[in-house]
């Protein structure tokens, strides 16, 4: 077990945190508060290392990796955990793909990230008025989506990603046409 001194600790304490949770209900209602921000921290951690040491594809992987790590967690948490981690799937090899941690960058590394996520997972891109619709490989929209939200791109307002649709809101008419035709020159630049 990773983490298993902080679970000795715990045990040293048990009897006497029992104690004080059951007859004290606010007591008890701290502790719960303070026990979940940590376990929410090791598992962030222990998530971290588990994708950046193993070619992970799916979450059913980290599942698996967490629970022999000693942390039982749910398929939700992990994907909330993976979403506060900025973690994306790329593509490993031709059919393959795996988790990686989106790291802060500059302008210039997002948009290289948004090249490379073209050239991995976009299939399509179309648009209409002030919306631009990214067709992208099954399960991916979200990866995409996020560089898209972190590029701060002033003119659009937002981003909607479904599995592998992405509908992306512009202000006005004439600044999408501008976004798109970049989305487009980037699209044929990776093809």
């Amino acid at each position: 077990m990773l983490y298993s001194w902080a679970n000795n600790k715990f045990l040293r304490d048990k009897e006497k945190i029992y104690r004080k949770c059951f007859t004290k209900p606010k007591i008890w209602y701290k502790y719960a508060l303070i026990m979940n921000d940590y376990t929410t921290t090791i598992r962030l951690r222990l998530l971290k290392k588990i994708i950046s040491e193993k070619q992970v594809s799916d979450q059913i992987q980290l599942l698996n990796e967490l629970k022999n790590s000693g942390i039982e967690t749910t398929q939700a948490t992990i994907s909330r955990d993976l979403q506060k981690l900025n973690v994306v799937k790329v593509r490993a090899e031709p059919g393959r793909y795996r988790y990686e941690i989106l790291e802060k960058a500059s302008e210039g590394d997002l948009r290289d990230q948004l090249r490379a996520v073209f050239d991995n997972f976009v299939d399509e891109i179309k648009a209409t008025n002030n919306l631009i619709v990214i067709r992208t490989a099954p399960g991916n929209a979200n990866s995409v989506a996020v560089i898209i939200d972190r590029l701060g791109v002033p003119e659009i307002l937002g981003t909607i990603a479904g599995d592998d649709t992405i509908l992306v809101v512009v202000d006005t008419d004439k600044n999408r046409k501008r976004i798109e035709n970049e989305f487009i020159a980037i699209l044929e630049k990776t093809l």
